[in-house]
């Protein structure tokens, strides 16, 4: 039975299960810890940097990791893993840059951005180095690296616990020196596994090739999910902006449930579809289904016990906002019911239909944020994110519908 346990343990699906659990738990646990040791407009500017960030991540993503990913899957190289390294470092150092130069910008909503001026330079920088870290041990599949990875970075929760006087600030630069601390282990891998070379022609042009594209995506994938989390502090003020993105960081439990349906449900749906096994897909929609019906009930008991869970996330001075978790649960009902079309459009490779879907999201976006906002604040701006995903999810099944394909029938 021991013997049983440790090869179960040892099997590197095992360690890829783990390594996302303990990242993915401790950034749920960090920011729950954050939102009830800062004041409310604190932990609503922490949210505005970490959305910025988010952004920064998803520019990086397009233009080195994904390109590696696929490049890295059809033939590994040294030199290949030596360039993105080197790039990384180089967009890191573009973007502190221009963080820095915003400093300059005769912009009074981000006065609190200058004064934290440097916290965020290092936080922002540490978080995307980081991330880059992660996504290419992953890729490369070494799960061991990334959970000493994990593990130094657990060392974040004694150092934000015991500080008495916690303010944004303090916390920025907490969490930014624990980051680069922790991608040590990753560091010493690279420069012991990579060549480096100034001569990158072939290499540079295959990312600009293949990430121009997926930048674009990025970009609009971005503006499309945050714009209205990312107007609705401007408009309504960082208080709002933090009980929103606490009741989002609670949803995350949800997302990464739908992530590990789709990357489980997508690649079998897609086999047994090329294969023209009829019945067998029709059972795996049912147990999908089924799945989505239990995630259904457990959002139903998040907006019925809205008001206790909102105080258990971040202490009394959220009560106020239990509202914003019943309407985000009625934006993930919306998301369940339409996730079947989603894995449809990614399985039929309509990549097109998927682009444009976000484009007609975002375009709505900003043509609606500010009547929203304005007469109904944090209602109107879960609304818009709701609409956006109603939107979506018409505009694939009609083209769905229109070229007459399907991977449920």
């Amino acid at each position: 039975m021991v013997k049983k346990l440790k090869e179960i343990a040892s099997k590197q699906s095992s360690l890829v299960f783990t390594d996302q659990l303990i990242f993915s738990g401790s950034n749920f646990l960090l920011t729950f810890l954050l939102a009830r040791k800062l004041s409310i407009s604190d932990f609503g500017f922490f949210s505005c940097v970490l959305l910025v960030t988010y952004f920064l991540v998803g520019i990086c993503n397009a233009v080195i990791v994904q390109p590696f990913q696929i490049s890295a899957a059809k033939e590994f190289s040294r030199k290949s893993l030596g360039f993105v390294f080197q790039a990384v470092l180089l967009l890191i150092f573009i973007f502190a840059l221009l963080l820095f130069a915003a400093k300059f910008l005769p912009i009074s909503a981000i006065e609190f951005f200058k004064r934290n001026l440097s916290a965020v330079i290092l936080f922002t920088t540490a978080y995307i180095f980081q991330d880059f870290v992660r996504k290419i041990l992953l890729t490369l599949d070494h799960i061991q690296i990334l959970l000493f990875i994990d593990c130094i970075f657990l060392a974040v929760f004694p150092f934000i616990w015991v500080e008495e006087s916690l303010s944004l600030f303090k916390s920025l630069y907490i969490i930014g020196i624990i980051n680069f601390i922790a991608t040590i282990p990753g560091i010493i891998y690279f420069i012991k596994n990579s060549d480096f070379s100034l001569k990158n022609n072939s290499l540079f042009r295959y990312h600009f090739k293949e990430g121009k594209w997926l930048l674009s995506a990025s970009v609009v994938q971005w503006f499309s999910n945050n714009f209205f989390t990312l107007v609705a502090g401007i408009y309504l003020g960082t208080n709002a902006l933090g009980a929103l993105r606490l009741v989002q960081s609670f949803f995350g439990i949800i997302n990464i449930i739908l992530q590990t349906v789709e990357n489980y449900y997508l690649p079998k749906t897609a086999l047994l579809h090329y294969q023209n096994k009829g019945q067998e897909k029709k059972e795996l929609l049912k147990n999908m289904s089924k799945g989505m019906a239990v995630l259904g009930v457990l959002i139903a008991g998040f907006f019925i016990f809205s008001e206790p869970i909102i105080t258990f996330l971040g202490g009394q001075k959220y009560h106020q906002y239990g509202f914003v978790i019943r309407l985000i649960s009625v934006l993930y009902i919306v998301i369940l019911y339409g996730y079947p079309t989603r894995i449809a459009i990614r399985i039929l490779e309509q990549n097109k239909v998927f682009f444009i879907g976000y484009c007609i999201s975002f375009m709505f976006s900003l043509l609606s944020f500010h009547f929203l906002l304005k007469y109904f604040e944090l209602y109107g701006a879960v609304s818009g994110l709701v609409i956006n995903q109603v939107l979506m999810v018409v505009y694939w099944k009609i083209l769905l519908n229109k070229k007459n394909i399907s991977v449920w029938a």
